[in-house]
């Protein structure tokens, strides 16, 4: 489910999206006596710099990037139905003269394209919801699923113990063929999930399963299973607890491609079932807030890539609004047995004034990697700092750190110089990453 794919529109004209949205605000200010309308902006802008001698090259990579949404929601008043959309307009690199497709930044989507971000209708029914279209997936507070967007169908039915919630997905429709006829595998799955309170705590179990669709080549998982619950709540007035786990097993792919189930995964290592989980705890005392977090991961178990590690090298890249200066990622070994990774790290925040906040991190990192007899540690060193403008925009900075580690296997975030994969030299060098960018939101 937290798989790192990307479903995006046809592109259109960048002319043909801008009309598009400027025409639903102009229906929606005629007909404000029946629809409710709720316009808003995204706009991200990132300079970033990464250190080069991990990825076997001497130097430095540094690039910048943006990323442009337009949100459009409209409900009508008299059956309370409504349309949530949003459209992205850029998320990438800057390609300067060229304005090409640089394949790099937020989520990889070309520059000179417009692409649906979010569009689905909801529908009350008799105190339920159902929502069809694409739509934001998150679970499990980023561990399992985070900000990715799935093609889905979704019914929600609040009872006296709590909400219950059923998902279809169709996320690969076009693999084997250029129509639906000739296509092998939709990549289709079916998910069941309760969420309910629990005295002062939050309870969430989710299965999630992906049909078996083919024998042969096609969408990364057939017949595979997903259990994935947490808990979190207040344990004081400042302190919170957050705890949660991943068990995803059962893939029936064929080998080279059988992540998470009894064959050889893509990084040529055998594969099982694998299993992943987090303890937090966070809080705030005065002008201080802090966190202190245990991960870890058993024969290769999943985690979402954007699951906040408190470091900006590690993960804390979600899926539709990745992070350029995440190089690699917890969670990523495909199922790959005897392959295990662990995570202690605290931060440390101080609010300097009402509207600047500065954030250090200090972590310890494991990777056990039994099939290559490969086992080594590295430590993590984060800093950060966001001021607050006004009520539309900030401004942040990072810098992190991550010393070498022999053997981490990871599939990386992608959207940066680094490419995907581990980096070449990350046995001998350490990682180096900095950033400066600003936020608007309204």
């Amino acid at each position: 489910m937290a798989q790192q794919s990307k479903i995006t529109s046809r592109p259109l004209t960048k002319a043909l999206g801008t009309a598009s949205i400027l025409g639903l605000a102009i229906a929606g200010a005629n007909f404000a006596n029946a629809i409710q309308t709720d316009f808003g902006v995204t706009y991200q802008a990132d300079a970033f710099y990464i250190d080069g001698d991990a990825y076997g090259n001497d130097g430095s990579g540094n690039g910048l990037a943006n990323l442009l949404r337009l949100k459009a929601d409209f409900k009508d008043e008299n059956t309370g139905v409504s349309l949530h959309t949003s459209i992205q307009l850029a998320g990438d690199t800057w390609s300067g003269d060229s304005r090409e497709d640089a394949g790099l930044g937020y989520n990889s989507d070309g520059n000179e394209n417009v692409t649906l971000d979010l569009g689905y209708v909801q529908i009350p029914i008799g105190g339920n919801l159902l929502r069809v279209g694409r739509q934001a997936s998150n679970w499990n507070n980023c561990f399992l699923s985070c900000d990715d967007r799935r093609d889905r169908v979704t019914f929600l039915a609040p009872t006296s113990i709590g909400t219950f919630i059923a998902l279809y997905d169709r996320r690969n429709d076009d693999i084997g063929g250029n129509t639906v006829f000739d296509s092998a595998d939709s990549g289709d799955a079916f998910s069941g999930i309760w969420v309910t309170k629990l005295g002062e705590m939050n309870l969430g179990i989710l299965y999630y399963h992906y049909f078996k669709n083919t024998e042969g080549p096609g969408f990364g998982f057939q017949n595979t299973h997903i259990f994935s619950p947490y808990l979190t709540g207040a344990l004081t007035d400042n302190v919170n607890f957050a705890t949660g786990f991943n068990w995803m097993g059962g893939n029936d792919n064929s080998d080279g491609n059988s992540f998470f189930g009894d064959g050889t995964n893509a990084f040529g290592l055998e594969s099982d079932d694998g299993w992943s989980g987090y303890v937090r705890l966070d809080g705030d005392v005065g002008a201080m807030n802090w966190g202190l977090q245990y991960v870890g991961v058993i024969d290769g178990g999943i985690i979402a890539n954007g699951y906040d590690t408190y470091s900006s090298i590690l993960n804390n890249s979600p899926d539709s609004t990745q992070n350029p200066t995440s190089l690699v990622s917890m969670g990523r070994a495909l199922g790959t047995q005897d392959y295990d990774e662990h995570l202690v790290i605290g931060k440390l925040g101080f609010n300097v004034t009402p509207k600047l906040t500065v954030t250090g991190a200090v972590g310890w990192f494991s990777a056990d990697n039994g099939q290559q007899d490969l086992d080594d540690t590295s430590m993590i060193y984060d800093l950060s700092a966001a001021y607050q403008i006004n009520d539309a925009v900030t401004t942040v900075a990072s810098l992190g750190y991550m010393t070498e580690n022999e053997g981490m296997l990871s599939f990386g975030n992608g959207n940066n110089v680094s490419g995907v994969g581990t980096p070449a030299d990350f046995a001998n060098e350490d990682l180096m990453a900095a950033n400066v960018g600003i936020r608007v939101q309204f």
